[in-house]
């Protein structure tokens, strides 16, 4: 086992914006971490590979030493080498049977978290897959992801009637998990809609106070 908790954690979920100034992103994990960020994910999608494993180390060791979990974004093989708690996998990232074969190849073990955009029907699968979360998005228009599909927050509802509907336990059912456009005013209606977890890229990484914005997010869970 790689992860220091083998279950998803609930809460501030950061997504790592792609800038050039990675010390500057190093200090603003840090602030998010201090402010409670419970989930990291390392999204850097314009880095080779060999430059992003020895950063991503880095921020995993930060993430570490404030007891937040630390996902890579798309690549399985990056979160095995890097020793990750978890990976993200999107619609053209390989299925989750996949990522749990290359993780027992490797004698791993790492939590997995899917998207599942707009789509009902690919939570569904998820659920059915025993993922550690899916996540519904975009929520609100998204500066990062400008062409997302829109998500509706009545999404959460139909997620947790298709887990009910399973009879699954409290250790067994997914986390569910809102991103795309969220900010601290909207923040609120993602969770009260039902999300466990709320994932933000700007609305978090771009805030004056990154500190303060994590420990305000954090106080609606």
């Amino acid at each position: 086992m790689t992860q220091f908790n083998q279950h998803f954690a609930k809460g501030l979920y950061g997504i790592t914006p792609e800038w050039e100034d990675k010390e500057r992103l190093l200090l603003a994990i840090e602030a998010a971490c201090r402010g409670g960020m419970q989930v990291l994910q390392w999204r850097q999608k314009k880095l080779q590979a060999a430059e992003t494993l020895a950063l991503a180390l880095y921020a995993k060791a930060i993430c570490h030493r404030y007891h937040c979990q630390f996902f890579i974004n798309d690549s399985v093989q990056l979160a095995l080498d890097c020793g990750a708690d978890g990976v993200h996998i999107g619609r053209d990232d390989g299925s989750v049977a996949e990522a749990r074969k290359a993780c027992q190849a490797q004698g791993q073990d790492l939590l997995i978290g899917v998207s599942c955009y707009n789509d009902i029907k690919l939570a569904q699968q998820a659920i059915v897959e025993r993922v550690d979360y899916l996540a519904f998005g975009a929520l609100f228009p998204s500066q990062v992801k400008p062409a997302a599909v829109a998500a509706s927050l009545s999404l959460f509802a139909q997620a947790k009637a298709a887990i009910q509907d399973l009879q699954l336990s409290a250790t067994e059912r997914p986390a569910l998990v809102g991103i795309g456009g969220i900010d601290r005013h909207s923040a609120r209606s993602v969770v009260e809609a039902g999300a466990d977890s709320i994932a933000l890229i700007s609305g978090l990484f771009e805030t004056d106070d990154i500190e303060a914005t994590a420990r305000y997010l954090g106080t609606l869970f």
